[in-house]
This record gives structure tokens, sequence and C-alpha cells, in this order.
């Protein structure tokens, strides 16, 4: 939190050093004093876990509010968001010309959907439907647990209301997807968890495990990654099911890979470039070469051949890879050629640079761990629009100017005046992070489990984000509403008898 919130602070330095030291001391000692006061807090506020039967259509009734609430924004919003990304699938659909670059499934979703209505409403609308549901799940879950059911639609009006959890079901984009399957994920692993894996009894449910970490590892790169580790850490955590989740994990990667391999070749998938995961490197190079860091000869030969120099200078944004990787002069077959001689040539240069290349990597990781926005940084927040410059005669059409003023004009103020509290990423972080300790301090360390779909997610993210794109961390929105609802759950461990869900 302290490195988080914390600003340039240049003014600072104008004091003495003990100055300094003083402000840095006691700003961490109020934090420390405020977060272990709040974290005993929700340690002491309990709602004793007393396992309900709870019909299954509260599901849909706990979905119907935030399908009413999202709606308003495809009605301001129609016929949804969309950003070149977006048209990249939308392309596809069109030319069946199909590329992995980004995640070739969600192009055959759209697909499927627009052939019902060729519009990208429908998309939007599905993706209000899934999330909702989602979020209904979340409240049955919570609700079978012993949450009275007051609070429970307390959570659900505030779910729905939420800005966020608005406008980001009606973009076009993958991220949506793959962000509602990390929250459903949390949820079925808090239902392990809490039933002390008991959950894992029943055919159906491990059928849903299955199929939502199948669609994790399909829907983007990091997402195989997320689903080996998970289904490794729940292997050992819960010995009694590891038959059902052995074969979770066998099927899972044998689906992917069978997907990914001759099926992606029998519908002559295109790969995605492997220099979309070096965005990191390419950036501490980058950041070397415009601080005049030091470089030997042949290191400045070899970069030369990748990128002019001058280029590397000129197109250096420390927040964002694009204007480097999307450069035409830059070959990226020079790397992957002798990808092992990039690899050392980085490694040399980095370890000679070690400062330049740690200020460059928390520059460009910035959008996933601080909450203070930094001075010459930009937050990429959400699509108001749809992309203009389309083949498609596509654009911004609102069935109801009054709602999209109303809206628009919500989602402006938001942008001005609440992006360090509402727009970064790393907010709903520390939410998840505070929530999880307090609840394993109570349950026990399995509680930890819970947050692995999201914080994994983080910290892939962590090894290669291209950009600040809020978009990425929107699983952390969902969670951290998830994890507010269920840190005031203290199931009891000693618990002898858990029906199956």
């Amino acid at each position: 939190m302290m490195w988080s919130l914390k600003s340039s602070s240049e003014y600072l330095f104008d004091y003495p050093w003990y100055m300094l030291f003083y402000t840095m001391v006691v700003s961490y000692v109020a934090l420390l004093a405020y977060t272990i006061i709040l974290l005993f807090k929700l340690v002491d506020w309990s709602v004793p876990s007393a396992y309900k039967n709870v019909r299954k259509t509260r599901i849909l009734l706990y979905s119907v509010l935030p399908i009413i609430a999202w709606s308003m924004y495809l009605i301001a919003y129609y016929p949804g968001t969309m950003t070149p990304d977006s048209l990249s699938h939308w392309e596809q659909i069109h030319t069946h010309d199909f590329s992995n670059w980004h995640p070739v499934v969600y192009t055959w979703y759209i697909m499927g959907l627009t052939s019902i209505w060729k519009s990208p409403a429908i998309v939007a609308f599905s993706q209000i439907i899934i999330l909702a549901i989602f979020a209904g799940y979340a409240g049955y879950s919570i609700e079978k647990r012993g949450m009275p059911v007051k609070w429970v639609w307390v959570g659900v009006v505030l779910f729905s209301l939420y800005p966020l959890n608005g406008i980001f079901p009606v973009a076009i984009w993958k991220d949506i997807f793959f962000s509602g399957f990390l929250f459903l994920y949390t949820i079925l692993i808090f239902n392990i968890v809490s039933s002390r894996g008991r959950w894992l009894g029943s055919n159906r449910n491990t059928a849903i495990l299955m199929i939502t970490s199948l669609a994790i590892c399909l829907m983007r790169s990091n997402g195989l990654p997320i689903f080996i580790v998970i289904g490794i850490s729940l292997l050992f955590a819960y010995l009694p099911y590891y038959k059902r989740l052995l074969v979770t994990l066998l099927v899972v990667g044998a689906s992917y890979f069978m997907i990914t391999g001759p099926f992606f070749d029998y519908m002559d998938v295109t790969s995605t470039s492997p220099n979309e995961a070096l965005s990191i490197p390419t950036q501490q190079i980058a950041h070397i070469i415009k601080e005049d860091g030091e470089l030997t000869t042949d290191q400045k030969e070899y970069l030369n051949k990748i990128l002019p120099l001058e280029l590397w200078k000129k197109n250096y944004n420390p927040y964002l890879t694009d204007d480097i990787k999307f450069d035409a002069h830059y070959d990226h077959e020079v790397i992957f050629k002798d990808f092992g001689k990039y690899l050392s040539t980085w490694a040399s240069i980095v370890s000679n640079n070690f400062g330049l290349a740690v200020e460059a990597y928390l520059d460009q990781t910035s959008i996933i761990w601080q909450i203070n926005q930094p001075e010459d940084g930009y937050t990429s927040t959400y699509a108001r629009n749809l992309y203009l410059y389309n083949d498609y005669n596509l654009k911004t059409n609102p069935l109801n100017d009054t709602i999209y003023k109303f809206y628009n004009d919500n989602l402006v103020r938001v942008e001005m005046y609440l992006k360090e509290v509402v727009l970064r990423p790393a907010v709903y972080t520390g939410i998840i992070l505070l929530t999880v300790a307090a609840l394993a301090i109570k349950t026990g360390g399995r509680s930890l489990l819970i947050v692995l779909p999201v914080l994994l997610n983080s910290g892939t993210m962590l090894l290669a984000t291209p950009a600040q794109d809020f978009r990425y961390q929107f699983a952390n929105v969902l969670t951290a509403f998830f994890m507010v609802g269920i840190v005031f759950i203290k199931y009891n461990s000693s618990q002898k008898k858990v029906e199956h869900e």
C-alpha cells in the first residue's frame, strides 16, 4: 500500500534527509496501523456458516437486477462499444481469415451469435446475461453458506449499480469473457474450500469446473498457466478428491491441446506472434537506450538490426510498447532467428544497467500495482463509443438520448474525478488481499486458494503487460465485490457433514 500510493514526492527532496525519512516512516506506521485495525475488525465481524438449503432458482432471481441495470448501458451505447481489437474479431467473422492474435474462440463465439442477428448488440447482451448469471451464482453461494438474505440483496444491488460492472459487459472484448470466467472460477474455489472439498463429490460440479477451466485456458494466452497452477494447488490441498482433480487436469489439458493444435490447423488459424510476450524486455532495452545506458558495440549493432537505435529512443513510451513493436522498421525476425542470442543480450544489458531496467519495469507494470497514476502516465479505462473508422458501417446509435446523456455524463465524471479511486486496478487488488488475509485468519490457510485466479492473472500480467489497460484486470473488480461478501462468513472447519450442492 505504501509504494502503491506513493507519488513522485520530488518536493520532499528540497528538505533535509531526516525530514524525508521521518515522512516515510510516519506514513508507513499510519498505514500499518489502519490496516491492522481494519484487518482485525474484519476477522471479528462474522456470520457463522450454517449451510442452508437454497433453491437454485435464486441464481436466476439474483441475476435479474444486474440484467436490468446493465441493459441500460446497452441502450445508451447501442449496439455496444468497440475498439480496433473488437473490430479485428468482427473482420474475421466476415473474411474467415482466422487469427489467434486475439483469441479465435471468442471470434467463433461472435460468429455463432451473429448468425442469428448480425449486430454487435447480440454479443453485448449475451455478455450481460452470462455475467449476471455468474453474479446470481455468487449470491446463491453466499446465501447457501449462511449469509442473511437481506445482506445478499444489498450486495447484489451494489454490484449491479457499480458503473464499471455496467459499462464493461457491453464492450466487445475477449477480456470481458475472460474476467467473467475468472470470477466464476473464484466462486467455484470458494465452494470447494468452504465445503472442505466435498463440493467436488458431485459429477455435475466437476463438469462445471472442467468447462470453466477450459474457457479460461482458451480465452487468453495466460489462461493455461493460471489453470495449471490452480489445478495442482487444488490437487495437493484436497488429496481425498485427487482422482476427480487429476481427471480435470488431464481432460482440460488434452482438450486444450486438441483444440489449439489439430483443430486450429484444420481451421487454418494463424498463431499469435511470440513477440507479444516480450513487452517487458522491449521496454527495458528501449529505456536503457533512451537514457544512454551502458551498451557494448556488439549489443548496439545487434539492437540496431532489430530497430535503428534512434527509433528505439524516439518511439519509447514508458507505459506502452505499441510504438516500438508496430514500427515499420521493427524486425522481429532478427529476434526469433536466434532467440537464445536475444535472451543472452537482454540479460547482459539488464545486468549492466540494473537500475534503469528496474525503472522501466516499474513504469510498464504500474497499471497492475500502483494506485496513484504516474504523473507522466495514463490509464486506458473503458470504451464509450464504437470506433468510427471501420469498414462495416458500425457506429454508436443510442436507443434513448436521455439515458445516453445520463450514463455518459456519469462515466465522464468517474474518469475526471475518481480515476485513482475507481479506475486503478491496484485498488481492487488491495481490497482482495485485505479480505483474503482476514478470511484466512479466521477460516484457515486454504482460504487463500480462493483468490488464486485473480492473483495469478495479475502475476502473469506483471511478466508481460503490453499497455496500461484496465480491462486486463477487470476480474479484480468482480472478485473484490465477492470477497467483501464472503469475508464475513466464518465456516466451521470441524463440520463433519456437508451436503453436495
